[in-house]
């Protein structure tokens, strides 16, 4: 009679490894999962330095932490172990055990070099020894130097060379660290490539505290939501409340609210412990580094729900307090000024347009020539639609009256001469016909905000072409409020056009860059800066004398 084998549940060693690995795909989740573990071994009561140098062919990472032990070490390398410090009672970011891959993520080679104790231990691992592992077996890890007595303090330096991605984001890493570090609940100091990590809290202008109601604190517990309203629009990475529990950040979220009006405004945090002290069949969160809840998670499901709807009783508040904003008398005031530039603005970008289309059509004959180049119809109307006289006239054969041919397109020979010779046909500076497509004519806004003391004076939105000028900026501010804040105040006024002035001219060379492409260069664009505002200026001095 033949026994029976039992089945068992068992694991390709290799294999689980690299597909973990592949989860640390970037630089930043690379360098964050061991300075996080850095973060994670600190000695009880004091602050952990990190320092993490960057470089094309390799990457340290070393700290001043707990380090490790050849048993912690034995620990690290097990795949889904049990974190040691949360075996210890400690709640750390950590949980599923495996960071040890992360290096492999980009790279094919990993040193740890980690003393604890007065006992240095030196190990490494190479891809070509996980790749030798083809049966499923485990695969040993190379030890350099085991239980070397040493006077070295305590903590762990972490090698990772031979990279295999193609570009190492220094200034993305740095980013992502600081955002991790401002919403990390410990003492810390993390230096990549000589400079300091810090994260700058968002402003906030107001501020609310909500308490669920029973039926969502029976899951989520007793705990508090905070909201804030930043005075400015936020950066994405800020924009939305931080999933916390015993302050370690799971996710930022707006629940829904994305892309809805003042939605960009609102940050917050909410820390939920019973995220990490209760297993659930379906878990809160899983492995992949990716900061996201799972929104299967019956404990997550609800406490979501009740955020979005937290966030838009704010978000409503905010809309009806713009849209009041909006209809008050001062905000007339300063929106009949915000025209009055805008009308300079705009006569001045049409003459900008005809000159741009000018030298479209002087290229389209001549070969392509920068816009600084053609000289002397700038200013003028072009021939084309409309009833306005010209001084020019569409040059070239006439076009007949047969029917659409199969192929159409440019001769193997141009057509001598010019698109335009002088004339007197009709045409219009209110459109530009290009083909029988009609080209945008896009009109400049200006709009008076308060964005908060800190922020620059103005900014300038492209997709909108508005310029922002920032009420709450100390210069402007200060003008205003000596004028008794009377928008007709010369003080005030002049200000107000000198910034306008700015970003206008600032923002033309976007606009030919757009039609001229590599053509424009620096050079030229700053002329055109200078000439810009000193033309407008003038323009506005006749308004304001």
């Amino acid at each position: 009679m033949n026994r029976k084998t039992q089945i068992t549940v068992s694991t390709h060693v290799a294999r689980d490894f690299l597909q973990n690995a592949a989860y640390f795909s970037t630089l930043p989740k690379v360098v964050w999962e061991y300075v996080s573990n850095s973060l994670d071994n600190a000695k009880d009561e004091q602050p952990v330095n990190v320092v993490v140098d960057i470089h094309s062919s390799v990457m340290h990472i070393a700290d001043d932490a707990s380090g490790m032990s050849r048993n912690d070490l034995r620990d690290f390398f097990q795949m889904h172990g049990e974190n040691r410090q949360r075996r210890r009672g400690k709640l750390v970011r950590g949980r599923f055990g495996t960071g040890k891959c992360a290096a492999f993520g980009i790279a094919n080679y990993l040193r740890i070099d980690t003393t604890k104790a007065g006992k240095r231990n030196v190990v490494e691992l190479q891809r070509h020894d996980i790749e030798a592992a083809k049966s499923g077996e485990p695969f040993p890890v190379r030890d350099i130097i085991v239980d070397e007595p040493t006077d070295q303090s305590d903590g762990t330096l972490v090698e990772i060379h031979d990279f295999n991605i193609k570009r190492l984001d220094i200034e993305g890493t740095m980013a992502y660290i600081e955002r991790h570090l401002s919403r990390y609940r410990q003492r810390a100091k993390v230096i990549i490539n000589g400079q300091e990590c810090q994260f700058e809290e968002p402003q906030a202008s107001e501020q609310f505290t909500f308490s669920p109601p029973s039926d969502v604190a029976k899951h989520v517990g007793n705990v508090t939501l905070m909201v804030k309203v930043s005075p400015v629009p936020l950066e994405p990475e800020n924009n939305g409340v931080d999933i916390l529990s015993h302050g370690i950040w799971h996710e930022t979220t707006l629940a829904g609210l994305q892309n809805k009006e003042m939605a960009q405004y609102l940050f917050g945090e909410v820390d939920v412990p019973i995220l990490e002290d209760k297993e659930w069949p379906i878990p809160a969160f899983d492995n992949t580094r990716n900061n996201a809840l799972n929104v299967q998670n019956p404990v997550v499901a609800v406490l979501l729900g009740w955020i979005a709807q937290e966030l838009e009783n704010v978000r409503q508040k905010l809309v009806e307090a713009e849209r009041a904003r909006r209809r008050s008398e001062e905000a007339k005031k300063l929106e009949k000024e915000a025209s009055r530039i805008a009308e300079i603005l705009n006569e001045d970008f049409e003459k900008l347009q005809m000159e741009f289309e000018f030298a479209r059509r002087i290229s389209s004959r001549q070969g392509k020539v920068r816009t600084s180049e053609t000289t002397g119809y700038q200013t003028e109307l072009l021939p084309g639609k409309g009833l306005e006289p010209t001084a020019w006239q569409e040059a070239g054969n006439p076009h007949g009256e047969g029917t659409r041919g199969k192929t159409s397109g440019h001769g193997d020979t141009p057509r001598p001469g010019p698109d335009l010779i002088p004339g007197s046909q009709a045409g219009s500076s209110k459109s530009f016909i290009d083909g029988s497509r009609k080209r945008r004519k896009g009109l400049f806004s200006i709009e008076y905000r308060n964005e908060s003391a800190e922020k620059h004076r103005s900014r300038y939105e492209a997709e909108t072409r508005t310029i922002i000028i920032n009420l709450d900026h100390p210069q402007i501010a200060g003008a205003y409020h000596s004028s008794g804040r009377n928008t007709e105040a010369r003080q005030f006024r002049e200000i107000s056009y000198e910034v306008a002035a700015v970003e206008y001219a600032l923002a033309i060379p976007y606009e030919k860059i757009d039609q001229e492409g590599d053509w424009y260069d620096a050079s030229t664009a700053l002329y055109d800066v200078r000439e810009i505002i000193n033309r407008v200026m003038r323009k506005f001095s006749k308004i304001l004398s």
